[in-house]
Parts: structure tokens; sequence; C-alpha cells
């Protein structure tokens, strides 16, 4: 199964154009920051518009929030399209994919939850998956990894990398740290930042019973 990976969005619809256009897939995993509250006057208009580009896609989307997403907004026009990932496992052919959305900062963003409420949620919804191939959608990275490093400092989740020790996830994708485009793993789960689409960055990954990533570029 081909999945487009992708985050960080900040309401760039030109590039998310250019990405769901230039590829064929089978389903779409966005890690959050779908708009962005304070770039936009009209938060929820730009979040549609970006949500719209997603409808024109050839694959089903899920999505979670980001910390620039105020949850409730935007989990309400989610639901509304069917694409929300936030709190929920969603089913595709070859795995099942769980989610959270939101992510700290030093500067009080939106939506900024505690990682120990990422770690029980995401614990409580591991435990109800089926599914032999599992995957993460968690806008927050997990601390100390290639993922998360910000001005040199490790910036991500305690939280969250102790659920990826304990639980036995085969894929995270994960964003928020701009800067920290790439790969690492934990305890056998592949983690994957594809970059901010933002920028013109984004992943595919073939999900069957191995998971191959590539990251991309426009």
């Amino acid at each position: 199964m081909r999945v487009l990976l992708v985050t960080d969005i900040h309401g760039d619809t030109e590039n998310l154009e250019q990405i769901v256009s230039r590829e064929s897939f089978d389903a779409v995993l966005c890690a959050g920051d779908l708009s962005d509250d304070n770039e936009f006057d009209d938060y929820n208009e730009q979040l549609k518009q970006v949500l719209d580009v997603f409808d024109e896609g050839s694959g089903l989307t899920k999505a979670v929030p980001g910390n620039m997403d105020p949850e409730q907004d935007c989990v309400k026009q989610l639901i509304e399209r069917r694409m929300n990932l936030h709190k929920k496992i969603a089913a595709f052919e070859t795995f099942e994919a769980v989610g959270f959305g939101g992510g700290q900062t030093p500067f009080g963003t939106p939506f900024e939850p505690e990682g120990s409420e990422i770690q029980n949620a995401l614990e409580t919804l591991y435990d109800r998956m089926n599914a032999d191939k599992r995957v993460a959608v968690i806008h927050q990275p997990p601390h100390n990894t290639e993922l998360d490093k910000a001005d040199g400092d490790h910036v991500g989740s305690e939280e969250v990398r102790e659920l990826l020790e304990n639980k036995e996830f085969d894929l995270l994708l994960t964003g928020h740290i701009h800067e920290s485009r790439g790969r690492d793993e934990i305890n056998g789960t592949v983690l994957v930042n594809p970059g901010p689409v933002m920028e013109g960055y984004y992943g595919v990954a073939e999900i069957d019973e191995e998971i191959s990533v590539e990251l991309k570029q426009v």
C-alpha cells in the first residue's frame, strides 16, 4: 500500500497541491499543522482549503492537528470530512493507524497537550489495535532522536519516547520540528519526519509485509 506522508502544511495549499498532483497513492497520513492560527485571520477557511486539496487526491486521508491548529476547530472539520485520526484508530488495507496531535513549544501556541496525555491516550488505543502492522501519527516527536533537534537541543517528548519503547509500532510519522527532517529508529520502530510541506517536503511509504520510506521534495 502506497501512503503519502505529510506534515507542517501551515496553510500552504500551493505546495500541497503540487505534492498531491505529482504522486499516485492509496492513502495519506498527515501529522499536523494543517492551517496556522497565527498566520491566517480566518483559520477555519484556510483549513477548509487545505482539506479540499486532500479531497482531490487519490487516497483516503487521515490527519491529526498540530500545535498551530486549535484542537476543537481542527478536529471538527476533520470529523466532518471523515479524516480525523486524533485520539482515534483508522483501519487501512495493510495496517492500522492511531494518532494524537499538538506539541509543546515555548511560545504558548494553540494546542500544547502534556506528554502524559499523549502517552496515556495512545497506550489505551494501542491495546485496541488488531492489525499486524501498526502506525502512529504524533505531531510531537520523541525525545533524543534525530527528529527532535531545535537549535542543537533535543526538545521532543520523553513520554512519546517511552510509548515507542513500550509498544510495538512499525512506523511513526511525526513533524513539528521543521529543521529535523529525516529518519531514525527506536526499538525497531521506523521514525520519519518528512519535513514541512510549506518548504516543499514530503515522504512516500510502502506499507506491506515490509515498510520502506522515501523522503521527497517538490
